[in-house]
């Protein structure tokens, strides 16, 4: 029941906030401006999407290649559905989901767990620099603030759980399903410890990863005819992906997009180029999705 209602808020909050900022725009000029994209820095910009998100699925799949090795196409295979996932279940908790199907090839859950927490962990402690180089030097508003104070919640949770009291706390609180996560702090410890260059890697890629987004962003707007320095839309993207971590609406939708619309317009980008944008990106996403979740489910019998 609890369950339910929470998701029922999540939706209300994301229609709430999409609706405020269609409010602000003109949707006839929005959509003319998608109409008029340049083809030729669009397709580029396609690229450069499938080249981050491959990137991206790697850094992944070097940590779990510390306990199995899996080739690069079944990993493709279960990322791109556990993507798919991400994008309509509540909150963040598509980005767990690359647990279930890990299962899939033998992988126990507190191992899946562990290593999928360590990857996050990971990127939030590379955003959420990035994230307070831009709150704290050119932005002053309370919800970045508000993104910026739960990322670190995050990251020192995460840290967290990988202390003796963490894993007492955990275990007391999950109860008879404790014996599931057996090799989380196993996992983690062993990765840590004889595994660092394949966490070096992780690191590597996801130091390249607000560099591909923001590249995204910016050749985008090009295709718009506009240009968006460099620096600004690295900044941008890391303080609106923290904040998308506050869990008011699905995958973050809608506070992504109204906090960067808002950023984007104190440097001088119109709100209807930017929203066009996101429009775009969000397009992006769910044809990968669509196209992840075919590829899984004509491939599962296989």
């Amino acid at each position: 029941m609890k369950s339910k209602i929470r998701v029922a808020l999540e939706i209300i909050f994301c229609v709430l906030i999409l609706g405020f900022l269609i409010s602000r725009i003109h949707i006839r000029e929005t959509i003319d401006i998608i109409r008029n994209i340049d083809p030729y820095w669009m397709s580029l910009g396609i690229i450069i999407n499938i080249f981050t998100f491959i990137l991206t699925a790697y850094s992944l799949k070097v940590l779990f290649d510390s306990i199995k090795y899996i080739s690069f196409m079944e990993w493709m295979r279960f990322y791109l559905m556990s993507f798919s996932m991400g994008l309509i279940l509540p909150g963040r908790a598509g980005d767990l989901s690359i647990i279930y199907f890990a299962k899939q090839k033998g992988f126990d859950i507190g191992a899946s767990t562990a290593l999928t927490i360590i990857d996050k962990l990971i990127t939030l402690t590379i955003f959420g620099i990035i994230a307070a180089l831009g709150i704290f030097t050119i932005f002053n508003v309370l919800e970045l603030y508000l993104g910026l104070l739960f990322a670190i919640f995050c990251i020192l949770g995460s840290i967290f759980i990988f202390t003796s009291l963490g894993r007492k706390i955990i275990k007391k609180i999950i109860g008879k399903y404790a014996d599931s996560f057996q090799g989380f702090y196993k996992t983690s410890k062993d990765l840590i410890s004889n595994h660092r260059d394949k966490v070096f890697i992780n690191i590597i890629i996801t130091l390249f990863r607000p560099l591909g987004n923001a590249l995204l962003v910016i050749i985008i707007f090009r295709a718009m005819g506009i240009d968006v320095p460099l620096f600004y839309a690295i900044l941008i993207n890391a303080i609106t992906l923290i904040v998308s971590l506050i869990p008011l609406t699905p995958n973050g939708l809608g506070i992504r997009e109204g906090v960067g619309t808002l950023l984007f317009s104190t440097i001088g980008i119109a709100t209807e180029a930017t929203v066009a944008m996101y429009v775009i990106i969000l397009i992006l996403y769910y044809i990968t999705g669509i196209v992840g979740t075919t590829i899984y489910l004509s491939t599962k019998k296989n």
